[in-house]
């Protein structure tokens, strides 16, 4: 299959080149290579499905140096599965530098779609428009293979109708708030009015394969401002605010349905972290947490308050913190004043530095029980997580294989799903897992879940 994408000096001037395109000439030829073909009949059809989330903020670079790695790493795993419907979501498209580096979204996906010549359908809603007010960075690619094309039906949200697929290859980059086949709202403003507001939202699109509805949902939540807030009096400062981010999301799903039940599956960057509490008794037994004082006033994202020097962590990590610091040190008890080889972990707003970062990596499985966030979500529901941390990874391609020392360990990417699609995925066969492990993907790795129905 073959996008028709040119190295274009920036989006706009790329999706322009795409919608004059001979959009007959290719409808015509695709019908008549597409039209005789008959799938089996849809009783006797067996999907194999494949979703991949993937945060990919740190591709985004003027060097492009990540581009080619990660479209193989990607198109490996693809490759590998051999799926007939592969949907993969991504978070924080044109990455930190969006206003330029967005230009090379359309680039990395002409590249993915050369890679996996397999499928004969893409369809690619990207929301790279960051002048607009709702820009969220948000990106949804849905891959088809011929054989399944005739059992498939998009649905049309402004008529409220299934449509079949009537060309190749769609891939949209602006106008995506009116878009007929998309959904796509960042979060309102109050929601942490405190800080700036992002682009932190969610996109949804819905199919109909084999007669079955499915809702697919590309949400990316709040992550943790500050390593210190969680220490505060508020331990629940980010987690509190993520919940009431998804739970908006999961009751505009649930306003639309009108009756109808759809296997709805929520994959993307979830932001979801580790109890701090747990977490952090886990690895500071046997030491004495030390304030670090900070001469200026500040505030929650800038520091904390601590009452005195010795913090107190047996009931909480930090109870009695009343005077402002900027770290929180936690050390052996020592006779001598050497502070930094008796320090096991330092913590700031946006350092996580243990004494042994290869053991905190290697012993993952130890604190895979301070992983609590997805409990909050009583309706929604997750295959067992067998694979360790999915974030901060180094964004060094020399030094790929190794956690940055930034933000504690975490499963922020994730695929839920609802009682319906549970049942059916959990009999399918399915799959979930990080991949990338031996190459430089961004601070995320990717995860996917593979079945079949």
């Amino acid at each position: 299959m073959m996008v028709f994408f040119w190295e274009a000096r920036d989006y706009q001037i790329a999706s322009k080149i795409l919608s004059t395109l001979s959009a007959a000439r290719k409808r015509r030829e695709w019908h008549a290579q597409y039209l005789p073909f008959r799938a089996e009949t849809v009783s006797q059809l067996m999907v194999q499905y494949l979703l991949i989330t993937a945060n990919v903020g740190s591709l985004f670079e003027p060097d492009a140096r990540l581009h080619n790695s990660w479209v193989k790493t990607v198109a490996d795993q693809v490759n590998g599965v051999d799926p007939s419907f592969f949907v993969i979501h991504l978070q924080e498209t044109g990455g930190k530098k969006f206003t330029e580096c967005s230009k090379q979204v359309p680039i990395i996906i002409n590249h993915l779609a050369n890679a996996l010549p397999k499928f004969d359908l893409l369809r690619a809603y990207v929301d790279i428009d960051y002048e607009a007010i709702e820009y969220t960075a948000l990106g949804a690619l849905c891959f088809i293979k011929r054989s399944l094309w005739s059992s498939v039906s998009q649905f049309n949200f402004h008529t409220k109708k299934y449509e079949q697929l009537t060309t190749p290859t769609e891939v949209v980059t602006e106008g995506l708030e009116n878009y007929p086949y998309v959904i796509k709202h960042k979060f309102p403003k109050d929601f942490w009015p405190s800080i700036k507001w992002g682009r932190k939202g969610y996109m949804q699109t819905r199919w109909k394969i084999a007669n079955k509805v499915f809702d697919f949902v590309n949400a990316h939540l709040f992550h943790d401002e500050s390593n210190l807030a969680p220490i505060h009096d508020n331990p629940t400062l980010y987690s509190e605010n993520r919940k009431r981010a998804l739970d908006f999301v999961l009751s505009e799903l649930s306003a639309m349905e009108n009756g109808c039940t759809p296997m709805l599956f929520v994959f993307g960057d979830l932001n979801f972290r580790l109890d701090s509490r747990s977490f952090l008794n886990r690895l500071t037994e046997s030491t004495n947490p030390h304030s670090v004082e900070q001469e200026q006033m500040g505030s929650l994202a800038d520091g904390l308050q601590a009452q005195n020097g010795n913090l107190q962590v047996a009931a909480h990590p930090s109870e009695n913190l009343r005077r402002t610091v900027s770290a929180i040190e936690f050390r052996r008890d020592s006779d001598s004043d050497d502070s930094q080889n008796s320090c096991v972990l330092r913590i700031e707003k946006k350092k996580f530095d243990y004494f042994n970062h290869k053991k905190l990596l290697d012993d993952w499985k130890s604190y895979r029980d301070d992983d609590k966030e997805a409990e909050s979500f009583k309706s929604m529901f997750e295959m067992n997580i067998n694979f360790p941390p999915t974030y901060p990874w180094s964004e060094d391609p020399e030094n790929s294989e190794t956690l940055m020392k930034t933000r504690a360990p975490a499963w922020c990417d994730r695929v839920l799903m609802n009682k319906a699609a549970f049942s059916f995925v959990k009999d399918g066969e399915p799959a979930y897992k990080s991949f990338g492990m031996e190459t430089c993907t961004g601070d995320h790795k990717p995860v996917m879940l593979a079945f079949n129905i």
